[in-house]
């Protein structure tokens, strides 16, 4: 009887402390969902709920199927209401079916954005481009373009690699918009630069206060005698040294090691701190902007922000995500050493386009992947 009573105790026991563990990973969840409304200037706490969204999620749902396959069956409710609420965003990472939507697509526009972590320069030889750069663009040539948006863009060796001809060669596309950066005066060789297959008419540069490196271009390309505004943004960068990245890896190889949690990881997370805030604040200008374009608008670009994320909600306000209307499985981008997050973005006017088709193309010639998306024209909206 008394080991009987002893096995009921610690039962009773581990379900109070499971349920316990299962309500503060709902709030977690809660702070998660949360984020996109809440501004990381007031509260930047709550942005790192929002970053690791996904992964809270996940465990909701490992607890919900935990107290399925017990007695108390009615638990499960805990972690299933807050995974409906959080279902809208989470779209926003995984899409169970994709593919091409309906209807005439002839009349059809094909965009492709990609980070190119500056052409892959620091491999280059004394006298060409890198493999990598030479396998970008390659794949820009067979995608077939009609816009492409290219963050970290790098003009090439002076005398050795023109790059702004060399895309126009791959890609086909005649018209393009170059914007570098300008540090105290001093004009950088890298940037950002959209490419058009139509006539660019006007052109168009939103600084940000806080930093002459990350900014917006807009273009104005006339097709058929309409004019779409495309942005091309790169909003703040977390600004990770390679001493950050080393740490991370040898954490990710000892979990448990609380010597690794020093000063390194106070760092870490002041940087994200502080590169949440830039981006939230970056995300209000361009909202702005935006809204003021007196034509339909393309947005493509380097969030460097999850979908669950404050600049996210910001950036799409008013916006139809491509991924969200035609995206098929995960749509993380980044390909760097870190936690795979979803941080690249096509969105598009909901009034003038429609998604046919979305790609993420899973070619890691840098440390984002590319990603492609075939936009229609609703038909009302030619008439």
């Amino acid at each position: 009887m008394g080991s009987a009573r002893k096995k009921r105790r610690r039962l009773f026991l581990f379900r109070k402390l499971f349920l316990m563990a299962n309500i503060f990973f709902v709030a977690l969840l809660a702070l998660g969902f949360a984020a996109a409304f809440l501004s990381p200037d007031k509260y930047w706490a709550v942005a790192f709920a929002g970053l690791a969204f996904p992964y809270v999620a996940l465990i909701n749902f490992v607890f919900m199927i935990f107290w399925l396959f017990t007695a108390r069956k009615i638990y499960a409710l805990i972690s299933l209401l807050m995974i409906l609420i959080s279902l809208p965003r989470l779209d926003g990472y995984y899409q169970p079916v994709g593919g091409k939507t309906s209807g005439d697509h002839n009349d059809s526009i094909r965009v492709l954005s990609y980070n190119v972590r500056l052409f892959d320069l620091y491999n280059w030889g004394k006298k060409k481009e890198s493999a990598n750069c030479r396998a970008q663009f390659i794949l820009i040539r067979e995608q077939k373009p009609d816009v492409l948006c290219i963050q970290e863009y790098h003009a090439g060796r002076s005398g050795k690699v023109d790059i702004a001809d060399s895309i126009s060669a791959y890609s086909g596309l005649r018209y393009k918009h170059i914007t570098f950066v300008k540090v105290n005066g001093d004009t950088k060789p890298y940037g950002i630069a959209t490419y058009s297959r139509w006539p660019v008419v006007n052109r168009g540069m939103v600084r940000f206060d806080d930093n002459p490196v990350n900014f917006c271009i807009y273009s104005d390309i006339v097709r058929n005698g309409d004019t779409t505004r495309i942005f091309n943004v790169h909003l703040e960068s977390i600004r990770f040294s390679r001493e950050d990245y080393l740490f991370v890896n040898e954490l990710r190889k000892q979990p448990d090691d609380p010597d690794l949690f020093s000063e390194n990881s106070r760092k870490i997370i002041r940087k994200l701190k502080s590169a949440f805030i830039s981006r939230a604040r970056q995300a209000r200008t361009l909202r702005i902007e935006i809204a003021r374009s007196p034509y339909p608008v393309i947005v493509c670009g380097d969030f460097n922000d999850t979908p669950s994320s404050y600049a996210y909600r910001q950036m799409s306000a008013g916006l139809v995500d491509a991924f969200c209307e035609a995206g098929s499985g995960f749509g993380h981008t980044y390909a760097g050493s870190l936690p795979s997050f979803r941080i690249d973005y096509i969105l598009h006017d909901k009034k003038y386009f429609y998604t046919v088709e979305f790609e993420k193309i899973n070619q890691a010639y840098s440390d984002h992947y590319p990603i492609a998306a075939t936009l229609g024209i609703h038909s009302k909206a030619l008439n």
